[in-house]
């Protein structure tokens, strides 16, 4: 018989690393079920969803930091987490702690244990039973993979942001841009506010679509219906403006939140002050969105290597932070750089290859069964590449090195490689 309720933080731990937090299952049916047993059918507070395929997790965070500077409190909900899963259910910025996901598991299992329901979708519905238990006056969920199929699109949002769709998880979504686009596109229905980061035609040309048989609109950043002028010029100026986020496509990605602030401000009656704007935006950044680090506290280039930290796991993602170093005029002397089995590595090594003249160190992941072998990478990178037998092997490598221009050394192509860097050195992931 299956067990009903969890004595500690540890017990649940377990009973999540059992169900695997790669394994899938899609249908809406065990979420749906769960949701009505929970008497959670709607959600308990206006609410924010963000699909896409890069750039969720900062929009997600953007929109958060807007809502709180504005003096409302937040629930935010992403996907994966680095050292802990805590990180994935946020209370006014902060993981919940340890008490409080206790308590939520122990609402969502003794009540739901018959449905088989996955990882992702376990930590979806406890996010959102603790949501409720909280109050919080906002909650913001960030998409899992897909859009049509996903967890968070158990509930209707009041706002619905779309970031960049490109090509990545094909191998379950479907083959081609098209297909990648049509499930994103799923996440449309009516009566939300729906506001789309700039696309490719043909991903524009399916949004739009989909948004014509749902009865709804797909708004840019620049038109969303009621903006007054200043409001409109207000979302303009950040062309001009850095986030706290480093890297053009930051600055887009701030856009379409506060885009998303202003509109759901405009439903709800809502403030929108420039100057809590410009603090929510400027003043916290978000781990692994190139994030530089030293190796040692109160480091200095020449004395210590500066790390960069970014979570470029697909071929737009690189092309967007090749841009993004270029832009910033940082050329890294060496990349630790590896990827999942199921992303296109013919597609990314080019890509990577343009990051640095130096060497491409590339770890074995030993803690993550996805992870593609070492020496297959190696192989597709080239004579830059070179092996090491974990994270750990690898930074000691790269730091090890003679600097050759005063550059950096780039950390890319997982968030679970970020993951096993901040294990390392877990004071980096609050720096």
């Amino acid at each position: 018989m299956a067990k009903k309720s969890f004595s500690d933080f540890a017990d649940f731990q377990r009973h999540m690393d059992a169900l695997g937090m790669f394994h899938m299952r899609l249908g809406f049916e065990r979420m749906r079920e769960a949701a009505r047993r929970l008497d959670i059918v709607h959600p308990p507070a206006p609410l924010a969803q963000v699909v896409g395929t890069n750039g969720k997790g900062s929009t997600a965070f953007f929109l958060s930091r807007l809502a709180m500077e504005h003096g409302f409190s937040v629930g935010l909900f992403t996907s994966p987490h680095f050292l802990t899963l805590r990180e994935r259910v946020r209370l006014n910025g902060l993981p919940a702690s340890e008490e409080r996901i206790l308590t939520w598991a122990n609402t969502v299992h003794p009540v739901c244990h018959d449905l088989g329901l996955t990882y992702f979708e376990t930590i979806t519905l406890m996010a959102m039973v603790g949501f409720s238990a909280e109050r919080v006056d906002l909650i913001v969920l960030e998409a899992g993979l897909g859009g049509r199929n996903d967890a968070t699109s158990t509930w209707t949002p009041d706002l619905l942001l779309i970031t960049p769709i490109g090509l990545d998880h094909d191998q379950i979504i479907g083959p081609g841009l098209e297909n990648i686009a049509r499930d994103k596109a799923g996440a449309i229905r009516p009566g939300m506010v729906v506001v789309s980061a700039s696309q490719a035609a043909v991903v524009r040309d399916i949004l739009e679509q989909e948004a014509e048989d749902q009865g709804v609109i797909v708004h840019t950043v620049n038109d969303i219906a009621g903006m007054s002028a200043e409001m409109h010029a207000h979302i303009q100026a950040w062309n001009a403006i850095a986030p706290a986020l480093p890297g053009h496509h930051q600055r887009d990605n701030a856009r379409l939140a506060l885009a998303g602030w202003t509109a759901l401000a405009l439903g709800h009656g809502w403030p929108v002050r420039p100057d809590a704007c410009e603090h929510a935006l400027t003043s916290r950044a978000w781990p692994g969105r190139l994030q530089r680090v030293s190796m040692l506290p109160g480091g200095s280039p020449g004395v210590s290597p500066e790390i960069i930290l970014d979570g470029a796991h697909n071929s737009p993602a690189l092309e967007t932070l090749n841009a993004a170093l270029h832009n910033l005029s940082i050329r890294p002397d060496a990349v630790i750089f590896t990827c999942m089995r199921d992303k296109d590595l013919a597609g990314m090594a080019p890509l990577v290859r343009q990051l640095t003249s130096g060497p491409i160190f590339v770890p074995e992941l030993p803690t993550q069964p996805r992870s593609r072998p070492a020496w297959e990478i190696a192989r597709e990178l080239g004579t830059q590449a070179r092996t090491a037998s974990d994270p750990a092997t690898a930074l000691a490598l790269a730091t090890a090195l003679p600097a050759q221009a005063d550059g950096p050394i780039l950390v890319c192509g997982s968030l679970y490689l970020l993951a096993e860097i901040y294990a390392l050195h877990p004071e980096w992931l609050e720096a």
